[in-house]
């Protein structure tokens, strides 16, 4: 038996990582969720649909939700990235170093926040949409390709990855559009 797993990365958010704790999503955050949310309704048949308890993760999941006429189960599996003691002006330098290293440089605590990441995706048992961040697709993309490294690629907004998940482990069908990204 295998499972589909689409890894939908949130739509462009209205502050930046280092001057916003939760923000949601700027307007084209959410032409971008909308645009999403027509191809995978057109694409795939209903499924679960989880998304990180974040404000720009939770609005992106709601054009979707609203199609498939069902809620998004909010998941903590698939929360952004923890700074929790990061000083906040210090966030985005933090995360600058965090991503441009791999993950046997990274604390207890992200390497635990990353072992939950992966063991939510391998335990899932039916197609289902995850609207979550970069540094969650790239955990879970850079598991699947065995990569040390913490960034393995740059989806863009709103992009959407598919992996699959059997009794075989996990596999990388179809990386979602890259862009440039900035850490916001």
């Amino acid at each position: 038996m295998t499972t589909t797993i689409y890894l939908v990365r949130h739509g462009e958010a209205a502050g930046s990582w280092d001057n916003a704790l939760d923000p949601g999503l700027s307007e084209r955050g959410a032409v971008q969720a909308a645009q999403m949310a027509d191809r995978l309704y057109n694409e795939i048949p209903v499924s679960n649909l989880y998304c990180s308890p974040l404000c720009r993760t939770r609005e992106t999941a709601e054009p979707l939700a609203g199609l498939w006429q069902k809620e998004a189960i909010i998941t903590p599996e698939l929360s952004e990235v923890p700074s929790d003691g990061v000083d906040f002006g210090d966030r985005r330098s933090w995360l600058t170093r965090v991503m441009a290293g791999t993950w046997q440089e990274q604390s207890d605590r992200l390497n635990g926040w990353r072992s939950a990441i992966l063991d939510f995706t391998s335990g899932q048992k039916q197609d289902a949409v995850f609207v979550t961040h970069f540094v969650v697709i790239n955990a879970i993309v850079g598991a699947i390709e065995e990569s040390k490294n913490v960034i393995v690629f740059k989806p863009d907004h709103c992009s959407v990855t598919k992996i699959q998940v059997s009794t075989d482990g996990m596999s990388l069908i179809e990386k979602g559009r890259e862009a440039v990204t900035v850490v916001k």
